[in-house]
């Protein structure tokens, strides 16, 4: 405590000398802005601020114009401080999906752009540019998958805002988080797994197609009835071997061999045992119907 003690009032009486005698003790803080936004390109404020052994608030300050001036030592922290990797552009393809698949459960691009602000210490963050421009910095690409991350474990908050989100991915066909699940998100060339993806509706189970939220058996009652409380999805013979086959071709999975029918099963989410029970009587009926028209 005494040495502490010692150490500032040392420190203090150096600089009362130094401004007796004219000695500049602090330095211009241009060049130090100028690094920091060049480290801003592919750094958060925390990174920055952890590279350099700073407090966030101190390097904040100095990025927004809060200080005249900078102590020599923490000039030298600074400049101290090198891009990640010497990466200052990235391919915004990942980035662009993570946020088209946020909009399919409702969140808006201001949304997203007001959480990867508070995680860069920004006022804003502009995500337009993330859906419509080719390269963005691997700073806002960083943040943005980090956002990706923690708001598909939640629900939006129920706004018209959202509502209108929402219907913009499906009409654009945008690929929500569970299309993305086994694919490289960050890979241009890849498409998104359709087949994985399922009807919202808690009871259902059924695959949808690209765009829409609810397979066409939820769909066709919600629309008959204006809602789906108290309705219970009754998956017939025809309807399962329909969405079994379309599951087979986009997986790959063969009917004809048991682990296929098993994988295709599960992801069905009914037994083994129902879904080859009704490939056979789909089998067999085809059979008939042909036997019938080579007799007529």
């Amino acid at each position: 405590m005494a040495v502490d003690q010692a150490r500032r009032v040392k420190a203090s009486t150096r600089q009362r000398k130094a401004h007796r005698l004219g000695i500049k003790t602090r330095r211009d803080i241009a060049p130090v802005i100028r690094h920091l936004q060049l480290l801003r390109r592919t750094m958060s404020i925390h990174e920055i601020a952890e590279a350099a052994s700073m407090d966030y608030t101190s390097i904040w300050k100095i990025l927004h114009g809060a200080r005249a001036t900078v102590l020599p030592a923490t000039e030298r922290k600074i400049l101290a401080v090198a891009p990640i990797n010497g990466a200052l552009l990235l391919d915004s393809t990942g980035s662009r999906r993570r946020v088209q698949a946020l909009a399919t459960a409702g969140w808006t691009g201001e949304e997203v752009g007001r959480q990867v602000a508070a995680r860069r210490g920004d006022a804003w963050a502009n995500i337009t540019r993330v859906l419509k421009g080719q390269r963005i910095t691997a700073s806002l690409a960083h943040e943005i998958a980090a956002v990706y991350v923690d708001l598909q474990q939640q629900a939006p908050p129920p706004t018209t805002a959202s509502k209108r989100a929402k219907e913009r991915a499906q009409r654009n066909r945008w690929a929500p988080p569970a299309a993305w699940e086994t694919v490289n998100i960050d890979d241009p060339d890849a498409l998104p797994d359709w087949s994985a993806v399922l009807c919202e509706f808690a009871a259902c189970s059924r695959p949808v197609k690209p765009g829409r939220a609810l397979c066409e058996a939820c769909d066709k009652q919600r629309r008959k009835r204006g809602t789906l409380d108290g309705y219970t999805p009754a998956r017939n013979g025809s309807a399962l071997v329909e969405d079994a086959l379309w599951i087979s071709q986009q997986q790959g999975w063969s009917l004809r061999e048991e682990n296929g029918r098993q994988l295709v099963a599960e992801r069905l989410g009914v037994t083994l045992d129902a879904l080859e029970r009704s490939l056979y009587r789909h089998t067999n009926t085809q059979a008939e119907s042909l036997a019938g028209k080579e007799a007529r």
